[in-house]
Parts: C-alpha cells; sequence; structure tokens
C-alpha cells in the first residue's frame, strides 16, 4: 500500500532547476510539503485552533572534492522558483569552498529504492487531519471529567503531515509521507483541608499515530502522580538503586547512544571499538528504522539509503557503527541507511532546513526476565523509583545526564513506597568495562518493552547512580 499523499514535489522541480543550470555532482535536494494542525485547550475548554498551518521548503547539498577531502555545502529555502535555487546554489557553492570534510569521495545513491514498505503514517489522521485531532482533544477532555480537585491547567496537541521527496545528481527520485503527533498536557491538583500548595504533573510525547484508546487508564495515571506531588519530600543522597521506566529512559539513552555510536564519534575518536564492553553481558541493543509506527520509520533514509534492522551492542559489547554517506565515505564503509535530519534532542517540526547526519531511527533494548513493578521493586530492595525527571540533559559528548526528580517513589524493604520530589539523579551511560555507567550498573530489566518517541525499551534497574537529596 502506497503512502497518503497531496502532490509534493518540492525536490523535483528544483531538482529539474539544478539540472538545467548544469550544476556539477554530486548534489543532492531534499523538499518538504508539510501541514500542521494544533488544537489548544486551557482547562476543560477548547482554547484555540490553528490549522492548517502550511510550509513548504527545500534544502539543497553540494558535495566538492578539494585535496583528498570534500567541501560541503548547504543552503534551504521556502521559494523553489528559478532566481530563488539559484541562490541557493550560490550560498551552497560558497559554503563547500571554506569547510572540509575528511573523506576522498562521497557516493550518493542512484537506483531508486527498492526497500519494502513499511507503517509509518496515520492514515486515518491523514485523512482527516483537524476532525482526528479535534476527536482527540475530546477523548481526553472526556477522561477528566467528574474529578474533584484536578484539572487539565493547559495543554495542547499537535499533529504534522509530511510529505518529502528526495532528488538527486545520480538520478535518484523518491518520496515518503510522516506523521507527527506532539502532546503536552499540564495536570494541576489542588484543595484539601491540609493547605499544601497545588500539585502539578506535566505530559509530553512524541509519536505517529493520534490513538485516544486508554486516554482513561492514562489519565488515571497522571492525576495520581499530579496528586503525588502535593506531598513528596525530597529524597536521600547518595549512591542508590534506580529504576528507570520508558518515559525517563527516552530522554537519556536515544540522544547520547545515537551519537556516541555514530560516524560523528567514530571521526573524534570517542566511539567504542567493536567489541569493547560498554555495558552489561546481558544488554543488547540496535536501532531499528523499519520499527512499526515509529519515528524515524521510513523505507529509506533522506539520502535515499534503504532503511534496515541495525545492531549496535551485543551482548554488552559494541557491535556496529551508524553511518550515513559522508561518514560512511570517511570510515572506508558503505551507509547503514542512517541520514537524517530529524533531531532527537530538539526535534522539529520541519527537516529540509538540515542537512542530513548519521543518528538513530528507534533505538530498541533488549527485554529481560522481571515481569511487574512490584517485581522490578524487589530486585531494586532499596532506592527510587524515578517516574518523571524534569529535563534529562543529556549530553552526547561526555555521555553524561543529569536532572531535577519531579516525581519520584522511594523503595522500601522491596516496595514501592512514599512519593519523592525534587533532589537530582545522574550519571553517565556509556562507560570502560568495571567503571561505573547506566549500561554497566545494570541489574535487571522488565519483560515488556514500551514505544516511547526514538526508544523501545523495559523498565530498568540501574545500582549505584547519584542522587543528590535533602541531606
Amino acid at each position: 500500500m502506497s503512502d497518503p499523499t497531496f502532490g509534493a514535489e518540492s525536490a523535483f522541480r528544483a531538482a529539474d532547476l539544478v539540472r538545467k543550470s548544469s550544476l556539477p555532482g554530486p548534489w543532492d535536494i531534499y523538499g518538504e510539503k508539510i501541514e500542521r494542525y494544533e488544537v489548544h485547550f486551557n482547562g476543560n475548554v477548547r482554547e484555540m485552533v490553528r490549522a492548517p498551518v502550511l510550509l513548504e521548503g527545500v534544502g539543497l547539498r553540494v558535495i566538492r572534492p578539494f585535496e583528498q577531502k570534500l567541501g560541503v555545502g548547504f543552503a534551504a529555502t521556502t521559494d523553489a522558483s528559478a532566481a530563488s535555487m539559484a541562490k541557493a546554489v550560490e550560498d551552497a557553492e560558497a559554503t563547500a569552498r571554506y569547510s572540509r570534510f575528511p573523506a576522498a569521495g562521497a557516493q550518493l545513491p542512484s537506483d531508486p529504492p527498492h526497500a519494502e514498505a513499511v507503517d509509518s503514517v496515520d492514515r486515518a489522521a491523514w485523512a482527516a487531519p483537524l476532525d482526528s485531532v479535534e476527536a482527540y482533544v475530546h477523548a481526553l477532555l472526556t477522561a477528566f471529567e467528574g474529578r474533584s480537585g484536578i484539572v487539565p491547567s493547559f495543554g495542547s496537541v499537535h499533529l504534522t503531515l509530511a510529505e518529502a521527496t528526495l532528488a538527486n545528481s545520480a538520478g535518484l527520485a523518491h518520496h515518503a509521507s510522516r506523521t507527527t503527533v506532539d502532546l503536552e498536557v499540564a495536570v494541576k491538583a489542588f484543595g484539601g483541608a491540609e493547605g499544601r500548595p497545588p500539585g502539578e504533573y506535566w505530559v509530553t510525547s512524541r509519536s505517529v499515530r493520534l490513538d485516544p484508546r486508554g486516554l482513561p487508564e492514562l489519565v488515571d495515571a497522571w492525576c495520581q502522580r499530579a496528586k503525588d506531588v502535593r506531598i513528596a519530600k525530597a529524597p536521600s543522597a547518595g549512591d542508590q538503586t534506580v529504576v528507570l521506566p520508558p518515559r525517563v529512559l527516552t530522554d537519556i539513552l536515544p540522544e547520547i547512544l545515537s551519537y556516541r555510536l555514530s560516524g560523528s564519534a567514530e571521526l573524534r575518536g570517542i566511539a567504542p571499538k567493536p567489541g569493547e564492553m560498554i555495558g552489561a553481558p546481558t544488554i543488547s541493543i540496535w536501532d531499528d528504522g523499519r520499527f512499526p509506527y515509529a519515528l524515524g520509520t521510513s523505507a529509506v533514509d533522506d539520502e535515499g539509503n534503504p532503511q534496515s534492522k541495525r545492531p549496535l551492542v551485543t551482548n554488552g559489547a559494541a557491535h556496529a557503527t551508524l553511518y550515513d554517506v559522508l561518514h560512511a565515505s570517511a570510515a572506508g564503509r558503505t551507509s547503514t541507511g542512517s541520514g537524517l535530519r530529524e533531531a532527537l534532542a530538539y526535534p522539529s517540526w520541519e527537516h529540509f532546513s538540515s542537512p542530513p547526519h548519521p543518528v538513530a531511527t528507534t533505538m530498541v533494548l533488549s527485554t529481560g526476565d522481571v515481569g511487574s513493578d512490584a517485581e522490578l521493586a524487589e530486585v531494586a530492595g532499596e532506592g527510587i523509583w524515578v517516574d518523571q525527571l524534569g529535563y534529562a540533559f543529556p549530553d552526547p559528548l561526555s555521555a553524561a545526564f543529569g536532572g531535577e526528580i519531579r516525581i519520584g517513589y522511594r523503595i522500601h524493604h522491596g516496595k514501592i513506597a512514599e512519593p519523592l520530589r525534587g533532589g537530582t539523579v545522574g550519571g553517565v551511560v556509556v562507560s570502560g568495562q568495571g567503571e561505573k555507567s547506566l549500561l554497566n550498573s545494570l541489574l535487571a530489566a522488565g519483560k515488556h518493552p514500551e514505544l516511547t518517541a526514538h526508544l523501545s525499551c523495559p523498565t530498568l534497574v540501574v545500582g549505584q547512580m547519584s542522587v543528590g537529596g535533602a541531606d
């Protein structure tokens, strides 16, 4: 089944203009036509609708040989006219004269991709975008009805429909569609005779589909956490065993591991060597560019190379590296289909304004043999169950992270106990064998994976993590 489309052909039109200008290769053009639908609400009242917000643009990359290196230039524009494309060519060529990339050449894909189609688009939302967003918001607000002392203080749902086109000097022409859903909700709990200040629990998520199923159960959990914030106390300080669910790990692992296991890190000499132990022997990690209905999933990457399932860590040992065309050339390898324009830490709803770089699509962690949350708490014994960090501040260069505990729970005698708030938890994700790190200090993993943005993983129990708290 082909992707839904609204007839985007930005890159194809721009490529025709560039070919007529006789611009020498290699070059490629990535075009996008985007429609965005937003519904904002304040309390239980729908406050504003912005729809559709329209954007169309192209990004041109030129690659020029220079003394056994490459000059790489890039320019983007929202005007694909002949005059604008001529200016984009001029700007990209000017940049290429002064940039240097340590590769002797770059081979862009030439044949039309033959990769099998993959499920990556919410077709129902594409067919009726505004109605789908409105229905989702209605289901969300309905789940809050009848509750005493708790409300959604504000929130929004954004649906982005984007059709990308890709053309290059080697003759490639390809198109693909994507849908992205951005959700933000702040849940506020207040009231009661104790006079405590209100408690607030923020929810942010990114996904591919508008799926209202399960919203009542999710809202129940959000409301309970907002209530728990009101009575939470700061944790004790010191190295402790910490339980990290997928909604916390999604702000830590993809950004750090995507870089440290990529050609970008390899060029800087900070990527682990194949076979080097960087995690517990029980953990394996791979990047799945064809994970159904995940962000980044597509038949081919943004350079036209087929997506695949790429093993990165096998039984705790570094296995392989993520490459786009340029970094693969520098390493004497071939692209792994990892040339994407997606930013993991600060994602944008448009991609054409950025050149491709090696990045993970959906990072998948192997599951363990611990079933329920209660059993995971038993494994932890004493420690903290971190439910939400304010922000984890992942640093790809140092592999460090650390953030404020917005809400968590003390684990005492193997049981989940009173709520905690404040203090910090942090550490490093990747370190040498025998050194303290999130991957090396893994004690257990749950049986049940959860897909959150660019990560599919189970809940992890990690020993000896640094916690800053009341004392």
